[in-house]
């Protein structure tokens, strides 16, 4: 009988062998390359426009539709406001009557202050502005992570705007934008350490995280990532045939940088109390269940079928690949798990079945690619730029048409009438127009607003289940305290009030109607 081949690791190996061996490959690709006739030309004027393209579409096609429908934005914007006007974070909830003696952790002072220092500037517009230059960054981003795993110029185009097209209803004017945009960067870092064994690239990530960690609190989706190839290197020893080389270089590497991320995380005004929040989030089966942008993905989307569509040919690729190993399993575990529970993290489903495509496309030792010019790149920013002014000025983004458009999303008019009478709280709201009132009437104090970490599950529940109309909504002690009620039209609850001899209405729109107890 023949015996069976014993693989064994050395967990010491040493750093430079290995990588001389991948450098050799490498190497070997680019001389292949070289005798096959793709040496490296200028890139072509349809290459350029392409990019243009990619780059563009998603910010131009952002002016062209702009709303201003998130109801967060306000409240993000109020906040930024009271850190200008004090110097400071503030300890308690300056903005609900419930948080008012509770401490309240600013998890995206960062991004409050910057949105309002835009907001300034520019007005509405600065919003505007705000999504566009993180939509262009973000494309930016994709396509050089997608481009350094296939270096087939059409084929990266391709993947790219698909991958786009699947996120580009969840990038909002939000602190959530950033998450997508450094969650692109950290995964490009993390497989070119893994392609090329270069060390540097992983010396960015710790700032990305302090970053990352004073803007948004999804920072754990970056360490959850970083946790995937920290912990592969193990998983293909005890799994695969033939483990993959820089095994050891992985491990001597990636923990450090690892624990250096996850201490940078701790450079916030809040130390590690931070991860409180993050508990909090992961605890509320209530606001998953009611919020759409938590709930699972409905497929009443068409970018829902592509993402489906999209984690499938990732899925067949992965399964194609000449070495399979754990990385893209893993990795497309974790980003469906996320997706499938909350369609707010679609955007991870993208990115990485784009990744595992693009992985799984190309051979093993991809030929060698040149960098861009930088008179390429000079063109392309330029086109970008020109494409974004031309749309500005085509479709008239102007702070006057924004305006016209919030009051008609949002109780600009009532809340005018509220200021005008002065009309004294309690103050009862629902939870989309809480964060709009706390920015339209400071020093107005809401019931109820989109910070469902002010909040909590149980508070956002019961709120919601006072606005469908459910059988105790009359039993509410806050609604029974309110002084004024500032009621959606639409709404069950404006119906109930409307036939209740205790409240009578005082002002009217079309989209709002305020009662007050008689």
């Amino acid at each position: 009988m023949r015996p069976s081949r014993v693989i064994t690791v050395d967990m010491n190996v040493d750093e430079d062998l290995a990588r001389q061996e991948i450098a050799v490959k490498v190497g070997q690709g680019a001389k292949l390359s070289e005798r096959s006739g793709s040496a490296p030309k200028r890139m072509s004027a349809l290459r350029l426009l392409a990019l243009i393209l990619v780059y563009g579409t998603p910010a131009f096609w952002t002016i062209k539709t702009f709303k201003i429908l998130d109801p967060d934005v306000w409240w993000h914007l109020a906040t930024g406001r009271w850190i200008l006007q004090h110097h400071a974070l503030p300890a308690t909830d300056p903005f609900s009557i419930y948080g008012s003696d509770k401490p309240w952790l600013v998890y995206s002072w960062g991004f409050d202050l910057i949105i309002q220092g835009l907001y300034s500037q520019f007005g509405l517009v600065g919003i505007v502005f705000y999504e566009v230059i993180v939509r262009v960054l973000v494309a930016v981003a994709l396509f050089h992570f997608v481009s350094s795993l296939l270096p087939k110029f059409w084929h990266a185009v391709a993947i790219t705007s698909v991958a786009l097209y699947i996120l580009s209803h969840v990038l909002t004017p939000r602190p959530g934008m950033i998450t997508v945009l450094l969650g692109i960067v950290v995964l490009d870092r993390l497989l070119s350490f893994r392609k090329t064994g270069d060390t540097k690239k992983l010396w960015l990530l710790p700032p990305l995280f302090i970053l990352w960690a004073n803007w948004h609190i999804q920072f754990v989706y970056g360490l959850l990532i970083l946790g995937v190839f920290a912990i592969e290197p193990f998983l293909n020893i005890l799994f695969m045939k033939e483990p993959f080389v820089p095994n050891a270089i992985s491990i001597k590497r990636i923990w450090p940088v690892l624990f250096l991320c996850a201490a940078a995380t701790l450079i916030n005004p809040y130390g590690p109390r931070i991860y409180s929040t993050v508990f909090l989030y992961m605890n509320q089966p209530k606001s998953f269940a009611a919020i759409t942008e938590l709930m699972a993905m409905s497929f009443r989307q068409p970018q829902h079928y592509a993402a489906l569509l999209f984690a499938l040919c990732a899925a067949m690729a992965i399964g194609w690949r000449r070495e399979p190993r754990l990385l893209w399993p893993l990795l497309l575990g974790l980003a469906g798990v996320l997706a499938f529970r909350s369609v707010k993290e679609i955007w991870l489903l993208g990115v990485v079945s784009a990744g595992a495509i693009a992985d799984g496309w190309t051979d093993s030792i991809p030929p060698a690619q040149r960098g861009f010019a930088w008179r390429e790149r000079m063109l392309v920013t330029v086109g970008v730029v020109a494409m974004l002014a031309v749309g500005a000025r085509y479709y008239d983004l102007a702070n006057s048409w924004l305006e016209m458009q919030v009051a008609g999303n949002f109780p600009e008019v009532a809340c005018q009438y509220i200021e005008k009478n002065h009309l004294q709280g309690p103050l009862y709201n629902d939870f989309n127009w809480g964060g709009f009132v706390i920015w339209r009437l400071p020093g107005t104090r809401v019931v109820m607003d989109g910070r469902t970490n002010v909040h909590g599950d149980e508070r956002v529940g019961r709120s919601l289940a006072v606005w469908s109309g459910k059988s105790d909504w009359a039993e509410d002690p806050e609604l029974k305290q309110a002084n004024v009620i500032l009621a959606k039209k639409t709404s069950v609850l404006a119906s109930l009030l409307r036939l209740d001899a205790r409240h009578k209405i005082v002002f009217e729109d079309q989209q709002a109607v305020i009662f007050q107890p008689k």
